[in-house]
C-alpha cells in the first residue's frame, strides 16, 4: 500500500488534497475498526468505481500507540494516521508521513464485510464536484490555499467526505488476506 499510497499521495500533492493545518482527529477520539497485523491487498478502482485491472498492492496496518500505520514489504515507507466513525461502517481518515510532524491529508473509507472502499480527496476534483452539484467550498467551511483545500474543523471534514461518498466513486478498494 505505501508504494500505492505514495503513488497516490504524490498527484494528490501536486494537484492539492483536503488537508487541516493541525490534527483533527485526536488519539483520544479516534476509533480503531481495524484490527493490529492486518493484511489487504489494495486494488486500484477506476472513475466508475470498478476494479482497474492492475495487479495489487499488498498492504500491511499495524497500530504503534493510539496511531495506525500503514507499510508495503516493498519500499518500507510509512504513513500514519487516526479513523474517526462519521456514518454506518463510514470513516474519516487523518494521515501524513510517519516522519513528519505536520500536513494531514484527509480520505473516507466505508467498510464493507472484510473490504473497504477509499474515497481520496484532490482538491481540483472537489471544487468540480461542489459546483457540479450548485455548492461552493464554503458550504463546507473549505477554502482553496495553496492548491489544497484546507479545512477548519472536523465538521467541515466531515460534510466534505459524506458529499463526497454521495457524489463520486471510490479509487480504491482494499480486501483482507
Amino acid at each position: 500500500m505505501i508504494r500505492r499510497l505514495a503513488v497516490f499521495l504524490a498527484p494528490l500533492l501536486l494537484a492539492g488534497c483536503l488537508v487541516s493545518d493541525g490534527d483533527l482527529i485526536a488519539p483520544a477520539d479516534a476509533d480503531y475498526p481495524i484490527a493490529d497485523g492486518t493484511r489487504f491487498a489494495e486494488y486500484p478502482l477506476d472513475e466508475t468505481g470498478a476494479r482497474a485491472g492492475d495487479d495489487p498492492e499488498s498492504v500491511i496496518v499495524t497500530r504503534d500507540g493510539a496511531r495506525y500505520l500503514m507499510q508495503t514489504g516493498e519500499d518500507g515507507k510509512l504513513f500514519s494516521g487516526l479513523m474517526k466513525e462519521i456514518g454506518p461502517e463510514l470513516y474519516a481518515v487523518m494521515m501524513r508521513e510517519d516522519d513528519v510532524a505536520e500536513g494531514n491529508l484527509y480520505a473516507l473509507m466505508k467498510r464493507e464485510g472484510a473490504s473497504w472502499k477509499r474515497w481520496g480527496m484532490v482538491c481540483p476534483d472537489f471544487v468540480s464536484l461542489t459546483e457540479a452539484n450548485g455548492r461552493t467550498l464554503a458550504d463546507f467551511g473549505i477554502e482553496v490555499r495553496n492548491s489544497d483545500c484546507v479545512a477548519k474543523d472536523f465538521s467541515s471534514i466531515t460534510k466534505a467526505l459524506l458529499f463526497a461518498h454521495e457524489h463520486q466513486a471510490p479509487d480504491a478498494e482494499y480486501v483482507a488476506e
